[in-house]
């Protein structure tokens, strides 16, 4: 078990380096002769970082060793049962592993130099070892943090998140209390906002995830306004509707210019709370993909974010390219923790090649697009995939939304070359 830990991670790639900002759950690129540089710039020695050497003799040179992040479920087993669910979370699956099987696990994600393990669900404390996995992953010096969707009370569970001083606690509130408990259920929202001020008492660090819905499209300043006085950082992101939510589309998805026009009134709002980072714009998925920039810069192959730089495991120890794709398409499984090593996973599995070329065409594709980060950020990776397989159905975030699924065109274009 790790006991010296260090607030950044340095790890060895083909191309020179991952730098990893445990602190922020940030990672840079860097190239071999960048390092001096960057280490001159933010004034940081050997002693504040963990140096994480390739182990490997064979890796591909187009990706990066290992992912930077695992989202890792620990349960579907949940609380609250959301309208928007889209892994319709309620009850825990049959073949859910064990406490003790998660932790194993954890030794085979540290071995492959991942940095970074946010844990999911379901609710992550219905896991009745919840505590003791987090800890484990802390002691062994990951970057921790756990999405929750905040509906417990009593001083038991407050008390143990704050002790572990995990990197970060992301709390879900979906705007104004009208709306929050439109989604989460009558008499969720008090509840889960006293447990954002028990945790910012206890000195977490906290976030807030904002699900954006019709309903909840003028809410943005009230959480913005909320979000100052507890916490470091929000998130805004348009729900993606499947699961339980795939009924509420027609009612609730938001449109691609009211998507942008939303985007700019939050963008108007960080100068107005610079206290806290306020991301939206599909930001996450922009900092993490692999796009045309990386691959000519370092070589990187073009992908999503799940496939290049992260990667997700189900409470039963699955291995997929993505937190929706196991609910999108049961095949798309390339694997499991308790019998594969994810390291061989993420470099040789032909499964997870096909993936990454597709969303690898999306990219490409929607990179060429007349309003690509102008009104849009770019590919709706599991909106797409979820056409795919269903080519009846829009995607209302994209300007090309209402044409056929434009993965399969694409495959369509290249079965005719």
């Amino acid at each position: 078990m790790q006991t010296n830990y260090k607030r950044f991670a340095l790890r060895e790639e083909y191309f020179g380096y991952t730098f990893y900002d445990k602190q922020n759950l940030r990672h840079k690129f860097i190239l071999k002769n960048e390092l001096d540089e960057l280490l001159q710039k933010y004034q940081i020695n050997t002693n504040d970082y963990d140096y994480l050497p390739i182990k490997e003799k064979e890796y591909r040179k187009d990706l990066i060793y290992s992912p930077t992040r695992i989202y890792y479920e620990l349960t579907l087993a949940c609380n609250l049962k959301c309208k928007y669910c889209f892994n319709n979370s309620g009850k825990k699956r049959p073949s859910e592993m064990s406490t003790e099987e998660i932790i194993k696990s954890l030794y085979d994600l540290k071995e492959t130099n991942v940095m970074d393990i946010r844990f999911t669900g379901g609710e992550p404390v219905c896991h009745p070892g919840w505590y003791k996995i987090f800890k484990a992953a802390k002691d062994l010096g990951f970057a921790v943090s756990v999405n929750t969707n905040g509906y417990y009370s009593g001083s038991e569970v407050y008390d143990k998140l704050a002790s572990l001083n995990i990197e970060q606690i992301t709390i879900s509130i979906d705007g104004t209390k009208e709306h929050h408990e439109k989604n989460r259920g009558n008499g969720t929202f008090d509840i889960t906002v006293n447990t954002l001020k028990e945790l910012y008492k206890r000195k977490a660090n906290l976030r807030i995830n904002v699900l954006i819905a019709r309903s909840s499209m003028n809410d943005i300043e009230y959480m913005c306004n909320l979000a100052s006085k507890y916490t470091k950082e929000i998130n805004f992101f348009a729900v993606r509707f499947f699961g339980r939510g795939k009924e509420l589309e027609n009612e609730e998805s938001i449109s691609f210019e009211e998507f942008y026009d939303m985007s700019q009134k939050t963008f108007g709002l960080r100068e107005k709370y610079p206290n806290i980072n306020i991301m939206h714009f599909e930001q996450p998925l922009i900092d993490n993909s692999s796009r045309k920039e990386l691959k000519e810069k370092f070589g990187l192959v073009m992908c999503a974010p799940d496939g290049s730089t992260r990667f997700n495991i189900t409470s039963d120890g699955g291995l997929w390219a993505g937190g929706y794709i196991p609910y999108i398409d049961k095949a798309m499984c390339v694997g499991n923790i308790k019998k594969d090593k994810i390291f061989n996973i993420w470099q040789f599995s032909k499964k997870l090649e096909r993936f990454r070329i597709e969303s690898g065409k999306l990219i490409e594709f929607c990179s060429n697009c007349p309003e690509f980060m102008k009104k849009c950020p770019g590919a709706n990776y599991e909106r797409e995939f979820y056409r795919k397989k269903h080519p009846q159905a829009k995607n209302p975030y994209c300007i090309y939304g209402d044409s056929p699924s434009l993965l399969l065109q694409m495959i369509k274009n290249n079965d005719k070359k």
